[in-house]
């Protein structure tokens, strides 16, 4: 047994008695999330400045050399209902470390207290307040991962249709692009990958929905028409619920003629770099593969 297949099995073994998934209430999990997130260290020599401008709320990571005036807009995962920037935070600091970039690691409003269309709609404000502060969109990237890569592609949709100017690259880390009812999912698959489990997808669908459409393109972005969209990495675990629509979207970016990397990574589970802490040699990997195909995108080493 490798390494990375070690590490991988004991994480998943250790998966069920965690905090984590031994959380009963929405509250429960979104103070776990937090606590859990906010022991893992940065980087040596990243800064993080709060922001606090108006209704926005997140903060800017200058990790130590980074490049100016490029920058990362990131939005968290967590089902549309739990996570922040703060539990992003380890997650995104390295990222911009890869990549030798600043990072806006952004809040937005979660369901069911604010469903649909108001994290979209903040996402949007937080893309055109990262333009305001001199980033050319030729020098940004976009990413999210779970429910913050559904919430980029969205805001993406919505820059265009406003006609705003699309950023340089798109990453997406484990992307939920289909809040469709599901069909029923084999037990095997279940054990594969028990981070996301089929009633966690349904049961935060319904909440982040209210009483819309999930149909609609910005709610399933893996309807919409992807047409014009900037240079994507795609980065999925080969055992995850969401791998099918990754593919699938992938499929249409390809057929739109988007630049698309897309990298299935073998037997992993959803979001892994997300635990990098616990699974280095793949989540270290994904994120060091993320930074070296972000300072390739024309323009990025400048």
């Amino acid at each position: 047994m490798t390494s990375k297949q070690n590490e991988r099995e004991q994480f998943i073994a250790g998966w069920s008695s965690g905090v984590l998934a031994q959380s009963t209430t929405l509250a429960q999990l979104r103070e776990n999330c937090e606590s859990e997130n906010a022991r893992i260290p940065l980087p040596a020599g990243c800064v993080v400045e709060a922001l606090d401008a108006g209704t926005l709320r997140g903060e800017r990571i200058m990790p130590e050399g980074a490049k100016e005036p490029g920058a990362i807009l990131y939005h968290h995962g967590g089902g549309h209902v739990f996570g922040s920037a703060a539990a992003h935070r380890h997650l995104v600091a390295r990222i911009a470390d890869a990549a030798g970039l600043m990072a806006y690691n952004m809040d937005y409003p979660l369901a069911p207290e604010q469903p649909y269309p108001a994290g979209l709609d903040r996402a949007l404000e937080n893309y055109r307040f990262v333009l305001d502060q001199g980033v050319s969109p030729d020098r940004l990237i976009v990413a999210g991962d779970s429910a913050g890569g559904n919430l980029t592609v969205a805001m993406l949709l919505r820059a265009r249709q406003e006609g705003l100017p699309m950023p340089a690259g798109l990453y997406l880390i484990s992307p939920w692009l289909d809040l469709r009812p599901r069909a029923p999912v084999p037990a095997e698959r279940v054990e594969r990958d028990p981070l996301l489990l089929p009633d966690s997808i349904a049961l935060w669908a319904k909440i982040y929905l209210g009483r819309h459409d999930p149909a609609e393109p910005e709610i399933s972005p893996l309807l919409a028409d992807v047409s014009g969209f900037p240079a994507t990495l795609l980065q999925v675990g080969g055992a995850e619920l969401l791998l099918e629509e990754a593919l699938a979207f992938s499929g249409k970016l390809a057929l739109a003629g988007v630049d698309l990397q897309l990298n299935v990574w073998k037997d992993q589970v959803h979001a892994w770099p997300l635990f990098h802490h616990e699974m280095p040699s793949d989540g270290l990997a994904a994120i060091a593969q993320a930074g070296a195909w972000i300072r390739s995108l024309p323009g990025q080493d400048c």
